[in-house]
């Protein structure tokens, strides 16, 4: 939900651009590119939460091994 207000927020900044440049669109125009930008907004949060929910799930305990901020020994160069 969070990032379905994200996405109006930024239907509205650029619905506001557009008002104020010569640029003329149809109300019915304006109106649809909001729609989607919300919507937009909305799919991005799902797809965030639901990869969230699957990497909480992973059964793999070396999955969800925390790893320090120092890197481990591998190749060097």
């Amino acid at each position: 939900m969070l990032t379905g207000l994200l996405g109006l927020a930024v239907a509205t900044f650029l619905r506001s651009i557009v008002e104020h440049t010569p640029l003329r669109l149809t109300p019915e125009a304006l109106f649809w590119s909001t729609v989607v930008l919300t919507a937009f907004g909305g799919v991005a949060g799902m797809a965030v939460e639901a990869v969230r929910q699957l990497q909480e799930s992973n059964p793999e305990p070396e999955y969800h091994r925390r790893h320090g901020g120092r890197p481990g020994p591998g190749p060097r160069s």
